[in-house]
């Protein structure tokens, strides 16, 4: 006995039933034009946001406030300025010390540079002797 395909004749449970209702039932909202609802039935109203915290406050505690923010902006400008003058300050030096550098370094190729001279005139010197002298003792030169 050869055993039927599985595609042919199966039975088919009914899993759906399109005339039972299971969802629930929406209820009817009157909404004016002019409300803060979403318009979903499953929001609640937008209601303006409560801030406690931010109460009135009276004239001299926002005066308070002014003055003492007003003299910590004096007093970081301040600091700001002695900080950028101590910054030149420092720029300058370094700036000094560079030229200080590189004035000694020129010192030190120009007395490097007489020294060569030096050595070759003196050389040349020495040779226009020798020749004399050779030519006065007949020693050759």
């Amino acid at each position: 006995m050869v055993p039927k395909p599985v595609w042919h004749d199966r039975p088919v449970e009914k899993t759906y039933d399109p005339e039972v209702k299971t969802d629930a039932a929406v209820p009817e909202l009157e909404t004016p034009l002019a409300t803060k609802v979403s318009g979903r039935w499953w929001k609640g109203d937008n209601k303006p946001t409560v801030r406690t915290s931010a109460g009135s406050k009276n004239k001299d505690q926002l005066d308070k406030a002014w003055k003492a923010r007003a003299e910590r902006n004096q007093r970081d400008k301040a600091v700001k300025l002695i900080e950028k003058e101590i910054k030149e300050e420092k720029v300058a030096d370094l700036e000094r010390k560079k030229e200080i550098t590189k004035q000694r370094r020129e010192r030190e190729a120009e007395k490097l540079r007489l020294e060569q001279m030096a050595a070759r005139m003196s050389a040349k010197k020495l040779q226009r002797m020798k020749k004399r002298l050779g030519r006065s003792k007949k020693v050759a030169g």
